[in-house]
Protein backbone atom coordinates (compact mmCIF):
# COMPACT_ATOMS: atom_id res chain seq x y z
CA UNK A 1 0.00 0.00 0.00
CA UNK A 2 2.88 2.36 0.81
CA UNK A 3 4.44 1.75 -2.59
CA UNK A 4 1.16 2.62 -4.28
CA UNK A 5 0.98 5.89 -2.33
CA UNK A 6 4.55 6.81 -3.31
CA UNK A 7 3.91 6.00 -6.96
CA UNK A 8 0.72 8.07 -6.84
CA UNK A 9 2.53 11.06 -5.33
CA UNK A 10 5.30 10.85 -7.93
CA UNK A 11 2.72 10.55 -10.72
CA UNK A 12 0.86 13.63 -9.46
CA UNK A 13 3.99 15.76 -9.16
CA UNK A 14 5.20 14.56 -12.58
CA UNK A 15 1.87 15.51 -14.16
CA UNK A 16 2.02 18.88 -12.40
CA UNK A 17 5.56 19.47 -13.65
CA UNK A 18 4.50 18.54 -17.17
CA UNK A 19 1.61 21.00 -17.08
CA UNK A 20 3.73 23.75 -15.53
CA UNK A 21 6.51 23.17 -18.04
CA UNK A 22 4.13 23.29 -21.00
CA UNK A 23 2.00 26.22 -19.85
CA UNK A 24 4.18 28.40 -17.66
CA UNK A 25 7.62 27.79 -19.16
CA UNK A 26 6.35 27.15 -22.72
CA UNK A 27 8.38 23.94 -23.05
CA UNK A 28 7.60 21.70 -26.01
CA UNK A 29 5.92 18.43 -25.11
CA UNK A 30 7.63 16.76 -28.05
CA UNK A 31 11.00 17.31 -26.33
CA UNK A 32 9.90 15.32 -23.27
CA UNK A 33 11.13 12.02 -24.74
CA UNK A 34 14.60 13.44 -25.35
CA UNK A 35 14.63 14.85 -21.81
CA UNK A 36 13.71 11.43 -20.43
CA UNK A 37 16.54 9.84 -22.39
CA UNK A 38 18.98 12.40 -21.03
CA UNK A 39 17.71 11.81 -17.49
CA UNK A 40 18.25 8.07 -17.89
CA UNK A 41 21.76 8.82 -19.12
CA UNK A 42 22.38 10.78 -15.91
CA UNK A 43 21.06 7.89 -13.81
CA UNK A 44 23.39 5.51 -15.62
CA UNK A 45 26.33 7.83 -15.00
CA UNK A 46 25.37 8.04 -11.32
CA UNK A 47 25.43 4.24 -11.06
CA UNK A 48 28.85 4.12 -12.74
CA UNK A 49 30.23 6.81 -10.41
CA UNK A 50 28.77 5.01 -7.37
CA UNK A 51 30.36 1.70 -8.39
CA UNK A 52 33.74 3.35 -9.02
CA UNK A 53 33.55 5.25 -5.72
CA UNK A 54 32.75 2.01 -3.88
CA UNK A 55 35.59 0.16 -5.62
CA UNK A 56 38.11 2.90 -4.83
CA UNK A 57 36.86 3.09 -1.24
CA UNK A 58 37.11 -0.66 -0.74
CA UNK A 59 40.59 -0.77 -2.29
CA UNK A 60 41.71 2.10 -0.07
CA UNK A 61 40.37 0.46 3.08
CA UNK A 62 41.86 -2.93 2.22
CA UNK A 63 45.18 -1.27 1.34
CA UNK A 64 45.16 0.61 4.64
CA UNK A 65 44.48 -2.63 6.48
CA UNK A 66 47.33 -4.39 4.69
CA UNK A 67 49.84 -1.58 5.21
CA UNK A 68 49.09 -0.72 8.83
CA UNK A 69 47.66 -3.94 10.25
CA UNK A 70 44.83 -1.90 11.77
CA UNK A 71 41.22 -2.78 11.23
CA UNK A 72 39.04 -0.30 9.37
CA UNK A 73 35.49 -1.34 8.61
CA UNK A 74 34.25 -1.43 5.03
CA UNK A 75 30.88 -0.45 6.47
CA UNK A 76 32.14 3.14 6.45
CA UNK A 77 31.19 3.08 2.77
CA UNK A 78 27.57 2.27 3.69
CA UNK A 79 26.50 5.91 3.79
CA UNK A 80 23.80 7.66 1.80
CA UNK A 81 26.13 10.64 1.30
CA UNK A 82 28.27 8.50 -1.03
CA UNK A 83 25.24 7.90 -3.26
CA UNK A 84 24.27 11.59 -3.14
CA UNK A 85 27.79 12.71 -4.01
CA UNK A 86 27.94 10.14 -6.81
CA UNK A 87 24.74 11.66 -8.23
CA UNK A 88 26.32 15.11 -8.02
CA UNK A 89 29.44 13.84 -9.80
CA UNK A 90 27.28 12.37 -12.55
CA UNK A 91 25.28 15.57 -12.96
CA UNK A 92 28.42 17.71 -13.23
CA UNK A 93 30.03 15.26 -15.66
CA UNK A 94 26.87 15.15 -17.78
CA UNK A 95 26.60 18.94 -17.89
CA UNK A 96 30.30 19.16 -18.76
CA UNK A 97 29.80 16.71 -21.66
CA UNK A 98 26.82 18.76 -22.89
CA UNK A 99 29.05 21.82 -23.30
CA UNK A 100 31.01 19.89 -25.94
CA UNK A 101 27.96 19.40 -28.20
Amino acid sequence: MELLAIVGIVALTSAGACLAGARVLALQRSALGAALGEALECVGLAVVFLLVNLAVGMASILGFRALTGRFVSIYWLNDVSLAALSCLQALVFHCWRRTMR
